[in-house]
């Protein structure tokens, strides 16, 4: 298994495109993410023309992309990962998972802290010190969601089970030695059953 950094203007532009449909449900759930200042007015004015959004998107946010942030960041996560890759696949095969050749992490200063998109895509926030300081935690969280997703479906699993289930992951397996300071979430459903059927089904 190998992650392969990337990140573009097109795929930051996309990713913010893509948010479009959620952004509601962000801003209900009180979800933290970060977004262009300009994002809630041309959100606003759009009034729900998804065309003109992404006219007023595209013209604004080439106002404000800087490609040198992006080197820097990417560069800086890409080596702060190399140093735990091998030992976190190790964990992950030792539990019974194949892992994919390849997966693509696209790096991004806006959005949630993480996301992931089946079947091998991360998309990773680096916009403050505190995402690139937990990216390989953030990186490994959304690697276990790809990794659990069929299983997960195929067992009908909810989003709160889901999330309790990656969380158990860096509680309930040698993860929590490379990660001792992680976090359960407040949202989550967390259930020893659950993750041993995962890992064993």
């Amino acid at each position: 298994m190998k992650i392969k950094f990337i990140y573009s203007k097109l795929n930051e532009l996309n990713k913010l495109t893509d948010i479009y449909s959620e952004y509601q449900w962000f801003f209900d759930q009180k979800f933290p993410i970060y977004l262009p200042k300009f994002y809630d007015k041309i959100y606003h004015d759009a009034k729900g023309k998804k065309k003109l959004f992404v006219n007023a998107l595209t013209k604004e946010f080439g106002k404000i992309y800087r490609r040198e942030d992006y080197i820097t960041k990417t560069n800086q996560i890409r080596h702060n990962w190399l140093q735990i890759e091998n030992q976190f696949i190790a964990i992950l095969e030792n539990l019974g998972f194949k892992l994919k050749n390849k997966y693509i992490c696209k790096t991004s200063l806006y959005g949630p802290q993480g996301q992931f998109r089946y079947p091998n895509t991360v998309n990773l926030r680096a916009r403050v010190k505190n995402d690139i300081k937990y990216a390989n935690e953030t990186i490994a969280h959304e690697i276990i969601h790809l990794v659990i997703y069929s299983k997960a479906k195929k067992m009908k699993l909810s989003y709160p089970q889901i999330e309790g289930v990656v969380d158990l992951f860096f509680k309930e397996t040698k993860l929590k030695n490379m990660f001792p300071k992680y976090e359960l979430q407040s949202i989550a459903a967390h259930n020893k059953a659950v993750l041993n059927k995962i890992i064993k089904h």
